[in-house]
């Protein structure tokens, strides 16, 4: 593959030190091709800075004198000297086929803010959202995850992820502020992202709270003409449906609501003038993509099956500047 000395890759860890082991091993080959490698260490208690340091030494190491949350990536990207940014979980890492198709869109659509990589568990060899299958590539795609392709300029103009979330739900507000900024989102169901985390299968109480508050921000923000108190009550209703017996996780999502309805939502970034449409596409995309978890085809490694990766055109994509 060609270098990559247009890439700056934002690695965010906390107390995982084997994640990221198993995310930096894979990141070698592009700190080969030249792409700058940044990690930032959300004051981990163990011993995850150390090993960065020790056996990783291509990578910038930032270490947080606190737990930040989704505000270190934010610390991360404003040390990115290069114009396209890889937003990475400490417990994920791209196909490199897919990046690499990923950032030759990029560079060839100037109007693309974004692109989300689809999220693949490495050992289940199960898709998380959307499960379903998703055979085109589509544009003004309202949703990323934890592993996505950001123009820098892009990144800045929309402030980036939104600090008061902490944790959950920044992602797709970050896919909704780029829209609601003026530029495309595309994704491609054939480029993955490997995930490997236990929160993708097994939320916990806390992760009810959070998601289930920072979706309703999410819906106050960008909801326009009814679409954000639809949003709210389709969110909050599946998070119920997805605690099932278990009183602990009710109660955290219903204490999630009060919070989203009765704190203020942070306010957008001038640059972000929202429409309403971007959260009601969003709000159809999850009633009509839920479901049953759709496994990788043969479970082949996506690495190994380079005929499953078509690449993005930008005239997949429409024109991106809609605004």
């Amino acid at each position: 593959m060609p270098d990559a000395a247009d890439l700056t890759v934002v690695v965010l860890c906390y107390n995982r030190r084997d994640a990221v082991r198993t995310t930096l091993t894979h990141l070698a080959p592009w700190a080969q091709r030249s792409a700058q490698i940044i990690v930032v260490d959300n004051a981990s208690a163990d011993d995850t800075a150390e090993i960065v340091t020790r056996d990783f030494p291509w990578a910038t190491l930032h270490r947080l004198e606190r737990n930040a949350g989704v505000a270190g990536f934010n610390h991360g990207a404003r040390s990115a000297e290069r114009p396209f940014i890889l937003i990475l979980d400490d417990d994920a890492w791209p196909d490199d086929l897919a990046l690499h198709h990923a950032l030759e869109l990029m560079r060839n659509t100037p109007g693309l803010g974004g692109v989300m990589l689809h999220r693949l568990h490495p050992e289940t060899g199960e898709w998380e959202w959307p499960g379903r299958a998703l055979d085109t590539p589509q544009n003004a795609w309202p949703d990323m995850g934890c592993g996505n392709l950001v123009r820098r300029d892009a990144w800045n103009a929309v402030g980036g992820y939104e600090e008061a979330f902490f944790l959950y739900r920044n992602d797709t507000d970050l896919a909704l502020k780029l829209l609601g900024a003026g530029f495309d989102v595309a994704f491609n169901p054939a480029w993955h992202v490997l995930h490997d985390s236990p929160l993708a299968l097994r939320k916990n109480p806390r992760w009810f709270f959070l998601s289930t508050r920072n979706w309703v921000w999410m819906c106050r923000r960008h909801g326009r003409r009814g679409s954000g108190v639809l949003g709210v009550l389709l969110g909050w209703l599946w998070a119920h449906r997805l605690a099932r017996s278990s009183p602990a996780r009710h109660c955290s999502a219903f204490k999630g609501l009060l919070a989203g309805l009765f704190f203020a939502a942070p306010r957008l970034p001038p640059a972000v003038q929202p429409d309403g449409q971007a959260l009601r596409r969003l709000i159809t995309l999850k009633r009509t993509l839920r479901g049953g978890r759709r496994r990788n085809p043969a479970g082949i490694p996506p690495q190994e099956n380079p005929e499953s990766l078509p690449q993005t055109t930008s005239s997949d994509l429409g024109d991106p500047a809609r605004r």
